[in-house]
């Protein structure tokens, strides 16, 4: 055999042979990730099916599908599904909207873009237990500056209770939502812009379209792989919500903001019902499995079919 056909078939050999090295290496990380992922999920599942409390949490009591049952004729629980889809979808699109229009802005050139696009990034810094202190002093039905803003201007005559009023509350939460979450969508929208090639804005330009036109057809198909992981990334986020909820309104008034995560939250430490709340959750994953599955599914077909 030659020196060649040697080579050749050393090569083949090694090709086939399995390398577990970068197996290995990933290991310990790959366990790390299901200690903290993969066991409290099912953890939280395995307990749905018993009847535990704070206080038994040790001689929990199996009942099986007890608290699925309950969670179909359980009017907190739809209403919390009610008003979950309700916020998620609202802060998503207020979110995006606000992300795409200062991220057109700053994807222009002007002088001190760098230090408006550092302002810009602050609201996302900042705390979500902060943000919510500074936005409920602004709300506050007294002393709020929005109340007297809006007085001054004659857009209302008396200060509004917003945190207090079981049709202000949810879209003073969505307002907070949007506003510490939009730098995140600028950013990300930001970097889709800049990965558009000027040819193509300049060849339609040239084709006689104006800007409302380059933004339909070359905007707006350049970012649509950017868009696909923002929505997605924005809607789960909305979803799983806690901290700014629970410090803004405690899920109140009236359970007007209490959401799927603060009802389980309350269910769990306020109710002490431990089994039901982690039904609730379990519920929760379902719910966002199904819509991630769903929509992954419909982007599919869109790719399809063009």
């Amino acid at each position: 055999m030659s020196f060649l056909a040697k080579r050749e078939a050393l090569a083949a050999r090694n090709m086939r042979r399995f390398d577990w090295l970068p197996v290995w290496l990933v290991a310990p990380a790959g366990l790390l990730m299901t200690g903290l992922l993969i066991y409290p999920i099912v953890q939280g599942i395995l307990l749905s099916f018993f009847d535990t409390r704070i206080l038994n949490y040790a001689r929990g009591k199996f009942i099986g599908l007890a608290n699925y049952e309950r969670l179909f004729v359980d009017p907190y629980f739809w209403n919390a599904v009610r008003v979950t889809f309700i916020y998620g979808a609202a802060s998503m699109a207020c979110t995006y909207l606000l992300g795409l229009g200062f991220a057109l802005l700053l994807n222009r050139n002007f002088p001190g873009r760098g230090l408006i696009r550092t302002l810009f990034i602050l609201p996302w810094a900042i705390p979500e237990v902060v943000a919510v202190l500074i936005f409920v002093w602004m709300l506050d039905a007294q002393f709020g500056v929005i109340n007297y803003a809006l007085v001054s201007v004659g857009l209302i005559r008396e200060p509004l209770a917003w945190l207090a009023n079981r049709d202000l509350a949810l879209p003073a939460l969505v307002l907070v939502t949007s506003w510490q979450q939009f730098p995140l969508a600028m950013l990300i929208l930001l970097a889709g812009l800049q990965t558009i090639p000027k040819e193509e804005y300049e060849a339609a330009m040239v084709d006689g379209a104006n800007a409302w036109s380059r933004f339909i057809h070359v905007t707006m198909p350049g970012l649509r792989a950017v868009n696909v992981v923002l929505v997605l990334l924005l809607i789960l986020n909305s979803f799983r919500r806690v901290t700014m909820i629970y410090a803004m309104t405690g899920g109140g008034p009236a359970r007007a903001t209490e959401t799927l995560s603060i009802l389980t939250y309350n269910t769990a430490f306020d109710y002490q019902r431990i089994g039901y709340a982690a039904a609730i959750g379990t519920a929760l994953l379902v719910i966002l499995l199904v819509f991630s599955l769903i929509y992954y599914i419909a982007l599919l077909r869109q790719r399809d079919t063009q």
